[in-house]
């Protein structure tokens, strides 16, 4: 996927980001329109994850953002340890065993409750950072947030082109 949002934090990019954020919970909501759960259980693709299984995937990469952009703003630089959102937080919240429709629920609400704290972020907070354990290189919130919109995006696109249709909210 072409990554058409700058890794520059102006004011028209944060929106952007703050934009696909709010619509991909819409989005996965009408994809999943008339498919029941074994549908949703099965490879969209041979030897592809289900739709159920790239949500479990979606919640585990927004958790560990979620957690990285809370640190972020709550402490000064901290150093995350090397938690992968899939191989550890997949062993230890396995969410393949709840139905869809509860996990597409959680990830509503925990969008619900990340966008009001990125929304009323200033410029400054937007700049905080982490750094990974081990690396030299710092995160920007900004630079969270960015990656996990155009993540979440790019698993949405990969759906639709699967099972059909839905407006690109990247090439506005």
């Amino acid at each position: 996927m072409k990554k058409t949002i700058s890794t520059e934090p102006t004011p028209e990019n944060i929106q952007h980001i703050l934009h696909i954020l709010a619509e991909v919970p819409a989005h996965l909501d009408r994809l999943r329109q008339g498919m029941d759960e074994q549908t949703l259980r099965e490879p969209l693709a041979p030897d592809e994850r289900s739709f159920h299984q790239i949500l479990a995937h979606l919640i585990h990469c927004e958790a560990r953002t979620f957690e990285t952009i809370t640190l972020a703003l709550l402490t000064h630089e901290p150093v995350l340890f090397p938690i992968h959102p899939e191989r550890d937080f997949g062993k230890l919240f396995p969410f393949e065993h709840q139905p869809f429709s509860d996990l597409l629920a959680y990830f509503k609400l925990r969008r619900a409750v990340l966008l009001p704290v990125l929304s009323g972020l200033n410029e400054k907070k937007w700049a905080r950072v982490v750094q990974q354990a081990g690396k030299q290189r710092k995160e920007s919130v900004y630079w969270q947030a960015r990656v996990l919109a155009l993540h979440e995006w790019e698993h949405v696109e990969e759906i639709t082109k699967k099972l059909g249709s839905a407006p690109s909210v990247l090439n506005r």
